[in-house]
């Protein structure tokens, strides 16, 4: 642990300062396991794998240099995102994938996760499921024994051998774009609904982290990968190469005849009761309603499409692949908005709720690692490339990426989702005068509104429809009204609705 590392664990103690200045204290229970955690990720990075990538910094770094040939030093604790993402995935029993070239160490990677989970070396490496172009489904998942078969009369007394990998707290799925499209269905529903089923039998995964693997960063294999298989993946990372400066630790590795695998030290190991507790306690961390509205912000904004249609509500990308287009179909000279300022115009497609709420988990978990009270922008804008890696898709023909600084974002996807993320927090700040007395409007509208006074239901349908008017009338039409404008529509119904069912029992 460096020295700025060891003086923040210190900093990072039970007592903490809550946003109206009184002192709060987490439970015991929870920064313990927090710190073990942390302690686990530093023995990964000292003695297994050796990564110097630390692309996962929360404050603004120190830069050196300029333009292209500049250096940026973390001003805080900073990670390697190879290390840390898997072991948020172990925190929130989710599913990752590993991309990169063969021998980065995505198996070892998940190997690791697999014995912190408390499973030993062997069992790990006679669950890890290779895949390969003839694997079957009762390769995968199991079969019936011949004599079962032969005494069965009804298909419900066929007794089926499980594979014992499927109730494993870790499961490990190597070169899964090898697998045949068939076998994927059946990996798909045991990742999706959490069980098997064959000749009437069932099996459950349980509460379980997926650790899955393919040796490029498009998906493509001996298989292509089916689009549902794909969705129920969590987040993406991206594999780290070689540095020639940790030579000397591969050179003691052959000398000793030992991998890091064999010597995992026994208090970083957790069973699957404690895993069950830390799962309780990341959920239990809050995302304040300012990161929620900057997040809310950009979403809005990426779903955005101003020619899908006329009407407001269908204005949004899914209107147009309902239709068979593409965003840079009607992202021309004819639409009126700014390409280089609206982000609209950067994507083909929105972010689903499926990949919203896996963001906010592991943004609770990446808060809970750190040792804070709730999660902060920082957490949210670190993970967003990484949740959004594979499920975000890039309009190449927008305007942005015309301008000759802004094309290498056709390469790095996590650089170009991290500037999204940027660019709507400095909007977000600069259209916050527009959005307060919105915010106000929907605050005042929170919980039931049967115990409201008709007279004042009728006071805020009032005040609902001339904001309404005003933001029509003194804003352009892009994501960010557009986000607004819906909302103020489901205000206005909400209350026209209420006043409606109170004259009809009358």
């Amino acid at each position: 642990m460096s020295p700025h590392q060891l003086v923040q664990s210190w900093l990072d103690g039970r007592a903490s300062l809550a946003a109206d200045d009184s002192v709060r204290f987490r439970r015991a229970g929870a920064l313990q396991s927090a710190s073990r955690f942390r302690r686990a990720y530093d023995w990964i990075a000292t003695h297994a794998i050796h990564s110097p990538f630390h692309d996962l910094a929360f404050e603004v770094p120190l830069v050196i240099g300029r333009g292209e040939e500049r250096l940026e030093l973390p001003r805080g604790v900073s990670y390697s995102s190879f290390i840390l993402l898997p072991l948020l995935t172990l925190l929130t029993s989710r599913r990752m994938v590993f991309v990169g070239a063969p021998g980065r160490g995505k198996t070892t990677m998940a190997t690791l996760m697999a014995l912190l989970a408390g499973a030993t070396l062997d069992e790990v490496r006679h669950s890890v499921q290779h895949g390969h172009p003839q694997l079957t489904t009762a390769d995968l998942l199991g079969s019936p024994l011949p004599s079962e078969l032969v005494r069965a009369t009804e298909a419900k007394d066929i007794r089926v051998s499980w594979r014992h990998w499927i109730t494993g707290r870790v499961k490990i799925i190597d070169e899964y774009n090898r697998i045949p499209t068939k076998t994927q269905s059946a990996l798909l529903s045991l990742m999706a609904e959490g069980y098997a089923e064959m000749y009437e039998q069932v099996v459950r995964t349980g509460r379980s982290a997926w650790y899955l693997t393919a040796n490029d960063d498009q998906g493509g294999g001996t298989f292509p990968v089916i689009e549902a298989l794909k969705d129920r993946i969590d987040l993406v990372v991206r594999c780290t190469p070689f540095h020639a400066h940790f030579l000397d630790r591969l050179a003691e590795r052959v000398s000793d005849n030992r991998s890091p695998e064999e010597f995992v030290p026994a208090d970083l190991v957790c069973t699957p009761a404690e895993l069950d507790a830390v799962d309780e306690e990341v959920r239990a961390i809050p995302v304040p309603a300012d990161v929620r509205d900057v997040l809310g912000f950009l979403l809005g904004q990426l779903d955005f499409c101003r020619r899908a249609s006329e009407r407001l509500e269908y204005r949004n990308k899914d209107t147009l692949h309902l239709a068979g287009r593409r965003v840079g179909h009607v992202c021309t000279e004819d639409c009126p908005l700014d390409k280089n300022e609206n982000l609209c115009t950067q994507t083909e497609n929105g972010v689903s709720a499926r990949a919203v709420q896996t963001l906010l988990h592991y943004a609770k978990a990446l808060a809970y690692f750190r040792g804070r009270e709730a999660v902060g922008l920082e957490d949210v804008r670190v993970l967003l490339p990484w949740v959004l890696h594979d499920k975000l898709q890039l309009n190449p023909q927008s305007a942005f990426f015309q301008k000759t600084e802004n094309q290498v974002h056709l390469l790095d996807r996590v650089s170009w989702i991290r500037q999204l993320f940027d660019r709507a927090v400095t909007q977000h700040a600069a259209y916050a005068p527009v959005r307060r007395p919105i915010l106000e409007l929907q605050r005042a509208c929170v919980g039931p509104l049967q115990g409201v006074p008709t007279p004042e239901l009728r006071q805020r349908l009032g005040q609902v429809q001339q904001r309404a008017e005003e933001v029509l009338n003194k804003n352009e039409m892009n994501g960010a009204t557009h986000g607004d404008l819906l909302l103020l529509k489901d205000l206005y119904v909400r209350y026209q609705n209420e006043l409606q069912r109170r004259c009809g029992e009358k």
